[in-house]
């Protein structure tokens, strides 16, 4: 897409991209970081399931606007912040960081190749989870800090041209009009992984429709009345006495942290101690990966969350059993 034409149009070459810039004389060129369907059949398939994974969410994109902070100041110092954030999240990884005229875009591929409706996890929250996690994604890593008017999806996800002119800059005469890379991508490294990412995400459905339903119920004493009087939950108890190699951050985010906070009702500092302990013992069986001081991190975010929402444990048999089978398996299986 450019100043010229009217809306986005299919190319096939990078020739007939060069033409359309030029065209526009190098104004408000964009790329689209996902793909069009190239025909009307193709677009039919995927509606029937036919090549699910076209549009798996494997670019991930940040709008910072200049003027949602109070001067450019403000804007880099925050640039900065999520900058870190993103590599805390993400395995140390360093974004390409354009400048826009009117901010910053951040632009992240990442390691996936599977669209998120290929997960059961995520059909019972959402009907468009990746267009979803890709919104997520964007006020996640943004520290939230992104455009709020700025709502990524397969069809928006347009990307500035390094090199190109911003029209508006031009027409307000500012001297920031070109699109200038800022930081540029280390293509010699792997794309970072998203499973840090993906259980975030899943954490953020689950507590939304929590959220919801509390809403709902608000006049009523129902929403977790069988956990109200109760200080001990036995299931979780029984977690708390395995050792376990795998869906330890699941356990952390969607049952520990909120047990601790909201059912034990710990201090902040308590609640981290017991999660800790627990996942010292699980580090016996297969080690905290990338690192004990990741699995800290971890735990903060997934006690402050369940303070600031009050959410509780997963009910066993109400929702574990359906969102995580393998866990709800293996706690069945130790008597």
């Amino acid at each position: 897409m450019t100043r010229c034409t009217n809306g986005q149009i299919v190319v096939y070459s990078k020739e007939q991209i060069i033409h359309w810039f030029e065209t526009a004389d190098y104004q408000d060129c964009r790329i689209n970081a996902y793909p069009a369907f190239l025909s009307e059949s193709e677009e039919q398939d995927y509606k029937k399931g036919i090549n699910p994974n076209l549009f798996a969410p494997n670019i991930l994109f940040i709008d910072l606007d200049e003027k949602n902070f109070e001067c450019r100041e403000e804007l880099d110092r925050w640039l900065k912040r999520i900058q870190k954030n993103i590599a805390n999240i993400l395995y140390n990884t360093r974004p390409l960081v354009l400048w826009s005229g009117h901010g910053y875009h951040i632009i992240l591929p990442v390691k996936n190749t599977r669209a998120l409706e290929q997960f059961e996890d995520f059909r019972p929250h959402t009907k468009e989870p990746s267009k979803e996690f890709l919104q997520f994604a964007e006020r996640h890593l943004s520290l939230n800090k992104s455009d709020p008017a700025n709502n990524p999806s397969f069809k928006s996800c347009l990307l500035r041209v390094p090199y190109t002119f911003n029209s508006k800059c031009i027409e307000e005469k500012t001297a920031d009009a070109k699109v200038k890379i800022v930081q540029q991508w280390d293509s010699s490294i792997p794309l970072p992984n998203i499973d840090n990412l993906l259980v975030e995400f899943q954490t953020f459905l689950v507590d939304k429709k929590l959220k919801a339903e509390i809403e709902r119920d608000k006049n009523t004493n129902q929403r977790y009345g069988d956990e109200r009087d109760c200080k001990t939950t036995p299931y979780v108890e029984k977690i708390l006495n395995l050792q376990l190699a795998d869906h330890r951050k699941f356990i952390i985010s969607l049952i520990l942290a909120p047990y601790f906070v909201n059912i034990q009702k710990l201090s902040d500092s308590d609640s981290f101690d017991k999660i800790k302990e627990w996942l010292l013992k699980c580090d016996q069986v297969k080690k905290l990966e990338p690192s004990v001081q990741h699995f800290e991190d971890l735990i903060r975010k997934a006690v402050e969350r369940a303070k600031d929402t009050g959410i509780k444990p997963l009910k066993f048999e109400d929702t574990l059993q359906y969102k995580n089978k393998e866990l709800y398996e293996i706690i069945v299986s130790n008597h």
